[in-house]
């Protein structure tokens, strides 16, 4: 009978192998950064997009004023420059904040590191958009349709559309669009 040897990896196989898989991983790694920051972006664009859609259809439903603003707590609406978090609430009294016995129907937060911003047309109505009855949101003259927007951006070159724009145009026609702003989060979104 012949005996058989049993070899084990030599220290050049293993050094090529580790040398391998460094390499992979040094390829892989940033793209996969860019997929995991593209898919928040499009997550939480389309969860804002689908609130201002509910704030919309809540409106018509209820037949009576319906608020999507920003909130820190969850509870209360607040202006400030940046949204951590959003709700949509029915405003029986039309004063544009949330009181006692008036329903809030959802509720959002925003994770880091995005970052929500609103346009001038929101912005200049406390943060706040409302919706009338009739399914429309007025401008800051209360005599035109509202045009603005809120942007939801990642501050990283990875996706290079770093910036997912919620559009909403004609008093409630919501799109959402990406953009490149080469990383930065520090503007505001134009009005659509």
């Amino acid at each position: 009978m012949h005996k058989r040897l049993v070899r084990g990896l030599t220290l050049i196989e293993l050094m090529i192998t580790v040398a391998l898989l460094v390499i992979v991983l040094a390829i892989g790694v940033p793209s996969f950064q860019g997929a995991i920051n593209s898919s928040r972006l499009t997550a939480a664009a389309n969860e804002l997009s689908a609130a201002v859609q509910l704030a919309r259809a809540e409106a018509i439903k209820r037949n009576r004023s319906v608020v999507l603003c920003r909130s820190a707590t969850l509870a209360a609406c607040a202006a400030d420059d940046t949204w951590p978090g959003w709700l949509v609430f029915a405003d029986g009294n039309g004063n544009g904040a949330v009181d006692a016995g008036e329903e809030i129907i959802k509720t959002g937060t925003v994770e880091a590191p995005l970052v929500v911003r609103a346009s001038p047309g929101i912005s200049s109505r406390s943060h706040s958009i409302t919706f009338m009855p009739t399914g429309m949101a007025r401008g800051a003259d209360e005599m035109a349709l509202l045009n603005a927007a809120l942007s939801i951006c990642v501050p990283s070159t990875q996706p290079p559309t770093n910036v997912r724009d919620v559009l909403i145009a004609f008093g409630g026609r919501t799109t959402v669009r990406g953009r490149d702003t080469a990383g930065a989060c520090a503007d505001a979104p134009a009005d659509s």
